[in-house]
Parts: structure tokens; C-alpha cells; sequence
């Protein structure tokens, strides 16, 4: 596949999501629609179709046999073996320790003016505002007992990540390493950082260490699976942190506090 092929398919996911980060979000919040519901509309809805593209494409452009063995074996969607857990694992703790390290330099670089984030977006995604552990809401949305919320934002934010790795490390890492050999998951983490995820510059230095360590993942162990978990495993902690909110445990401290 074309270089420039490779950049546009990584570059007009980034396009959309951008303009629905700055452009789009705040035009539907003037109309009176919800946070929650708008922001992450804006930002999976170029996101989730990635999965059947990349099996179009391999379809159409690859010639590719139709049937679910050749698919699996195409994309890398092979089972873990039991000497890349401890690649994953040791993944997994470097991508949250790095992303922990680089949060102030996200906060120095949300208050340079090109780079900051959009004044409506809150916490966590905006470095600038206080997050508060456990949340008592998200993205303007109370969670106390907001069950409903939770079963649609984490299934939905799984399979956003999934497509993400079907297209960037199942379809497009394959074919990078047959150009770029040792260091293709360089290039290929480095235009899903750059191009894809754009819209979030504001976290151009602090998403480097997720961005990387991914395809890394994906091409050290050979395994679309591998790199999924360790996508996934960065995201686990806000849904963690949300189930803690959803409880109300921070509030039954409080109220306690309070008699």
C-alpha cells in the first residue's frame, strides 16, 4: 500500500475527529445536547467504521479469501502465547507509569494558546480543570447510580479501541513492516498519535508513550490481540474510576464525614 495512501487513511479519521472536538461539540451544546452523548459522538463516529473499512479493503485491494481463518490469520487475531503475557503486562505498567510521568508537561502545553483544549470539555480530558477521584459525574452527566450510562459508554468504548486496532495494527502494520522493517511501529504509533489523534494536541508529547508502546506490542509479539489489551488496559482505569462513581463511594465518605 501507497505511503500516501497509509497517511490518508490515518489522516481523515484525525480531520473528523478534530473538527468534533472544536468545531462540531460546541455547535450542538449551543442547541441544548448533552456532553456526554455529543463529545463522544464526535469522537468514535470516525472511529468504529475503521473495523469493516480495513475488511473492505483487504477484500477489495488484497484479494483476499473471505472466510474467517484467512481473516484471523490476515489481522493477526491469533491466540496469546504464554511468553508474550509478560510483554503485555510489562506494556501495560510502562504506558500508565509514562503517562502519569508526562501529565504536567500536557498541562504546560493546555496553556499555550494553539494547544489548548476547548474551554467546554472538563476533566479528565482536560488537563486544566480538577478531576475528582472518585467522580461524583462525567462529562456533565451524574454517575451515582448511573448504571444506564456505564452500559453503553464501556461497550462502546471498547469497540471504538477494537476498530482502532483492526485497522492501525491488524490491517496497516502488516504492510508497514514490509516497508518500514524493524521500526514500522515507530511510524505506525507515531501517525496515530499525529494524524489521528489530533484533534487531542493539547496531549501530543503525553499520548506519545500509549501511542508507541501499542504497536510495539503489536509487532514485537506478531498478535493484534496483544496490543488491544494493552490499549484497553490504559482505558480500564477510567472505567474503573467511573464504577467507583457510579457506587457513590466518594460521597458515602463524605456523608459520613459530615455526621
Amino acid at each position: 500500500m501507497p505511503l500516501f495512501f497509509q497517511l490518508v487513511l490515518f489522516a481523515v479519521p484525525g480531520v473528523l475527529i478534530y473538527l468534533g472536538i472544536h468545531f462540531w461539540t460546541p455547535v450542538f451544546l449551543k442547541k441544548g445536547r448533552s456532553l456526554l452523548s455529543t463529545f463522544f459522538f464526535f469522537l468514535w463516529l470516525p472511529v468504529i467504521p475503521l473495523l469493516p473499512l480495513a475488511l473492505i479493503l483487504f477484500l477489495l485491494f488484497e484479494g483476499g479469501e473471505c472466510s474467517l481463518q484467512v481473516i484471523l490469520e490476515r489481522f493477526r487475531l491469533l491466540p496469546i502465547q504464554k511468553s508474550d503475557w509478560l510483554v503485555i503486562a510489562l506494556a501495560l505498567v510502562a504506558t500508565l507509569f509514562l503517562d502519569q510521568l508526562l501529565e504536567p508537561v500536557g498541562k504546560k502545553l493546555a496553556r499555550v494558546r494553539l494547544l489548548s483544549p476547548p474551554s467546554y470539555l472538563p476533566a479528565p480530558f482536560n488537563p486544566l480543570k480538577k478531576f475528582k477521584i472518585p467522580p461524583r459525574e462525567f462529562m456533565g452527566s451524574p454517575l451515582r447510580g448511573n448504571w444506564k450510562l456505564l452500559l453503553f459508554f464501556i461497550p462502546l468504548h471498547i469497540v471504538a479501541m477494537f476498530s482502532e486496532e483492526i485497522m492501525w495494527r491488524g490491517f496497516i502494520l502488516p504492510l508497514q513492516e514490509g516497508v518500514f522493517g524493524e521500526i514500522a511501529w515507530l511510524v505506525n504509533g507515531l501517525m496515530w498519535a499525529w494524524l489521528v489523534h489530533a484533534g487531542l494536541k493539547w496531549h501530543f508529547i503525553g499520548m506519545l508513550p500509549g501511542m508507541l508502546i501499542a504497536p510495539w506490542v503489536a509487532q514485537y509479539t506478531g498478535n493484534t490481540f496483544a496490543a488491544f489489551i494493552v490499549h484497553a488496559g490504559g482505558n480500564s482505569i477510567l472505567w474503573i474510576l467511573l464504577v467507583l462513581g457510579a457506587l457513590g463511594i466518594g460521597e458515602k465518605k463524605e456523608e459520613k464525614s459530615v455526621e
